[in-house]
């Protein structure tokens, strides 16, 4: 019995802080949205969140921008269960799940001033504009700022600064080292 409880209160612990960290990265989309500036083509009608995948966050997207707005665009989260089902968005998060289909993503996005999110170590360097990550036990979050200008997209100031910036166009290539002067080295 004793067991019982301590294994129920371990999953109780994990599944809270499960909870609070899509809370936290709905609380992050929802400051990207704020703080980008999209073309003038996707400043009309609603501004559209869609969520890949089955996640949580979708359900905590929901609660959390009900009734807002960016600019005078209501915000509208929608669910979509596979590539096909993208339709016209603002921003798209890719679920932990569904990392795999970023490259997907970007096919069926091309051309289209649309913020790809993702949630998993590494997909900044496979396609994403943002990336949230944990690191030393906190939200994090990764933005591409050169790929969000290919999309005609720019992202504030304060939010680069607040991110880790990465640049796409050097992503793949090798890091380049500083010459050392080896001639004070004893031989």
């Amino acid at each position: 019995m004793r067991v019982f409880c301590i294994w129920l209160f371990l999953f109780c612990i994990q599944t809270f802080a499960f909870s609070q960290n899509e809370r936290f990265k709905s609380l992050f989309v929802y400051n990207f949205a704020k703080n980008i500036e999209w073309p003038a083509n996707y400043k009309n009608g609603d501004f559209v969140i869609t969520v890949l995948g089955n996640s949580t966050l979708y359900d905590e997207l929901q609660q959390n921008v009900k009734g807002k707005r960016i600019g005078n665009q209501t915000i509208q989260v929608t669910h979509a269960a596979n590539i096909s089902s993208i339709g016209k968005c603002n921003m798209l998060y890719i679920t932990f799940q569904q990392s795999n289909l970023i490259e997907a993503a970007e096919k069926q996005l091309s051309g289209t001033p649309t913020v790809i999110i993702t949630e998993k170590n590494g997909m900044i360097r496979l396609g994403a504009d943002i990336n949230i990550i944990q690191s030393d036990g906190k939200l994090q979050f990764e933005i591409d700022p050169k790929r969000l200008e290919n999309k005609k997209i720019i992202a504030s100031k304060t939010l680069l600064n607040l991110g880790i910036t990465h640049d796409s166009e050097n992503t793949r290539k090798k890091p380049q080292f500083e010459s050392v002067d080896d001639t004070h080295i004893p031989r």
